[in-house]
């Protein structure tokens, strides 16, 4: 028995493969996150109508935290200024006392999005749900290596609207050339390989991250290189 028990063991310490993923972007980085509470409401909202994975957890049961205390913490990441003028149509980066940093859920989001256009292109069915159930962003906050971004971009948008053509001023902080790192935690169960995290790095590299794509915005060079088995329960690498 403690010879089977051992072998378990060893199984469960390589449960998990670690990489440590560096996007260097060529050019300008464009932030994503409304700078209103009203807009960052709406923003919740309209996410958790559309996440069929959220809805089905709490069908199931899950109490999902209330719209009102998430947009509270969003706000407080983005700093909305109580004693500023709002500034509809404004996108900004979430911040704190080390600077602008990007949410690790956003490239765990931008992975998936990558994973539907290659789908044909790899042989693994269903790549979108095996690198959602996966591949999983184990850093949090992926600092930018700025205090305050480097610009902001005017856009001006016509939209059609029930009461007809309406024009509207979009303004997007965006910084230059930043660097991200952040660590990744796959499932060691050999569908996401290394190749496979390639691929899907190779096709985010020229579709770009972030809002202004069309720009040529959030396009990146990317390495990506193996820091070991992860220990289970423990966090420890191997």
């Amino acid at each position: 028995m403690q010879g089977l028990e051992r072998r378990v063991i060893a199984e469960k310490r390589h449960m998990w493969k670690r990489y440590e993923v560096t996007l260097e972007f060529e050019g300008k980085f464009a932030a994503s996150l409304p700078k209103t509470r009203e807009e960052i409401k709406a923003m919740l909202e309209n996410r958790q109508a559309t996440d069929a994975a959220l809805r089905k957890r709490i069908e199931s049961g899950e109490v999902a935290v209330p719209i009102d205390e998430l947009t509270e913490k969003v706000a407080l990441a983005v700093g909305v200024d109580e004693e500023e003028v709002p500034q509809f149509g404004y996108a900004t980066f979430c911040r704190d006392e080390n600077g602008l940093y990007y949410e690790g859920r956003c490239i765990r989001g931008h992975l998936k999005d990558c994973a539907t256009q290659i789908q044909g292109l790899v042989d693994v069915k269903a790549l979108h749900s095996k690198v959602a159930n996966k591949v999983y962003v184990e850093t949090n906050k992926i600092y930018l290596g700025k205090q305050e971004p480097d610009g902001t971009v005017t856009r001006y948008v016509q939209a059609m609207t029930r009461k007809g053509p309406r024009s509207t001023i979009k303004f997007i902080d965006y910084v230059e050339q930043p660097t991200l790192t952040f660590a990744l935690r796959v499932l060691n169960d050999g569908v996401i390989t290394e190749s496979i995290l390639e691929s899907l790095f190779e096709y985010g590299a020229t579709h770009g991250m972030g809002q202004e794509r069309s720009q040529d915005f959030g396009r990146y060079r990317f390495h990506l290189s193996t820091t070991g088995g992860y220990t289970f329960g423990k966090g420890e690498e191997k």
